[in-house]
């Protein structure tokens, strides 16, 4: 089973966008934890509102950090992997991510590997712009990989300050010794707006 940490900060609109697409999907095989940077009972109303309107209570659960940690939320995403998340993978997303319907039926497929990773729509590489990840800083995403989880957390989140700290970790993960299986899949699995 695959957990996706989906970090938030006072989106406005996203919750639905990210839900609806994970309540869309052609595989059950996932969970999903939505993590706000600081209290917002605003944004803790809309998503139960939204998990209950989809029956998702099983499938994703809510939390906020006691104050804002900054850092684009590396800091919750590093509590989430080394606290919450208890599935064999872990795909570290955000609020505002749109998956694919066939996004977990595709990651699924390869869950004996280590590592898997996929191209995205990222605003960051233009309107139209495509994601073609690499294991590397610079190259990839939170949105662009999936990773078993007893990796994630012997190796941990060590740069969270770091704008490129999605890449980082990556490059520790794959420096660690760990990861021993990788592959990239050749679809488009997400879009970060």
């Amino acid at each position: 089973m695959i957990t996706f940490i989906a970090p938030a900060f006072n989106e406005k609109y996203s919750p639905l966008m990210f839900i609806g697409s994970m309540a869309c999907q052609t595989n059950s095989n996932w969970k999903a934890i939505i993590f706000h940077n600081g209290s917002n009972p605003i944004m803790e109303d809309e998503v139960d509102m939204i998990i209950d309107k989809y029956d998702l209570n099983d499938k994703i659960s809510y939390f906020s950090s006691e104050t804002n940690t900054s850092n684009w939320g590396t800091y919750n995403r590093k509590y989430c992997i080394s606290e919450l998340v208890t599935t064999s993978h872990v795909i570290q997303t955000s609020i505002q991510d749109y998956w694919m319907p066939v996004a977990v039926e595709e990651i699924s497929k390869h869950l004996d590997k280590d590592f898997i990773h996929w191209n995205s729509i990222n605003h960051l590489f233009g309107y139209h712009g495509m994601l073609n990840s690499a294991p590397e800083p610079g190259r990839i995403d939170w949105g662009n990989f999936a990773i078993k989880t007893d990796i994630a957390k012997k190796v941990g989140i060590r740069y969270p300050r770091e704008f490129t700290a999605d890449g980082l970790f990556v490059k520790d993960c794959l420096q660690s010794g760990l990861v021993k299986t990788t592959t990239k899949l050749p679809q488009i699995l997400t879009i970060h707006n």
